[in-house]
Order: C-alpha cells, then structure tokens, then sequence
C-alpha cells in the first residue's frame, strides 16, 4: 500500500498509492491507453524473496516477451518504496484480473495491482490475504 508508480511515459506520470488518485492522473492514464481497468504485474521477486539483480532482470524480460505478445495496451513502469530506496521492473497491462491473476501465478508473485477505473486495490494472488482497496485510511 506505500507504493509509488513511476510509469515511463513521454510525459511523467507518477502515482502514489498511499493517496487517492487524481482525476488529472486517471485522465492521463486513458491518454496512455487505459480507458478503464488495468493491473499491475511484476516477475521480480518471487514470494517476496529479494532475488539478484541478474536473476530480476531476466525475469522481467520474459514477463515482457509475453506481455508484448498478448497484443493488448501496456506500460513498462517502476514500482517504488515512498523514498526510491526499492523499486520493481513492472508492467501495466489491460487485461481482465482473472488472466492477469494467472500471469502473477506463474511469475510465483504474492500480489498484484489492480485499477478498476477510480481506485487501485491490492489482489492476492499467492497470499493468504483479502483484497485491499488503496490508500489504506487510517
């Protein structure tokens, strides 16, 4: 829930989960082809398991390869602690949350992103918690 997206756009697009999301950026996010629901995938990590940078790398370059080969919108973005201090090599892609579900599975990853048009939500996918809707209200 204290990411921040840093989706590599011509122009910055930056979203930070621990607020709502703002109508500029949501505007924004249709401009880059997202016209309502997309999810948020990685490979790194898997299980939540710090891997090498080399092993990361190679990761992402597969789930990229197979992002490219669905044929459907998507944006290579970094997924990053509040300071910068850890990011993910990740991808925005415009598919359904069931396909994109099975996509994190094989990737081993405990979680996704998803964006349902106004808000995202945190969607387990290899952990035992609930979904949760984002920001996380005190």
């Amino acid at each position: 829930p204290n990411t921040v997206l840093h989706f590599r756009t011509t122009v910055r697009l930056v979203v930070d989960l621990r607020k709502p999301v703002a109508a500029a950026s949501i505007a924004q996010l249709r401009r880059i082809g997202f016209e309502r629901s997309f999810g948020i995938i990685t490979a790194e990590n898997p299980m939540g398991m710090q891997q090498s940078a080399s092993i990361n790398s190679a990761r992402a370059a597969v789930l990229r390869d197979e992002v490219a080969a669905l044929k459907v919108a998507h944006v290579d973005l970094d997924a990053c602690s509040p300071d910068g201090s850890h990011c993910e090599d990740s991808i925005a892609v415009g598919i359904a949350l069931e396909r994109l579900i099975a996509i994190a599975n094989r990737y081993d990853q405990l979680a996704v992103f998803w964006f349902d048009g106004d808000v995202f939500w945190i969607e387990p996918v290899r952990s035992g918690n609930a979904r949760l809707r984002l920001p996380v209200l005190a």
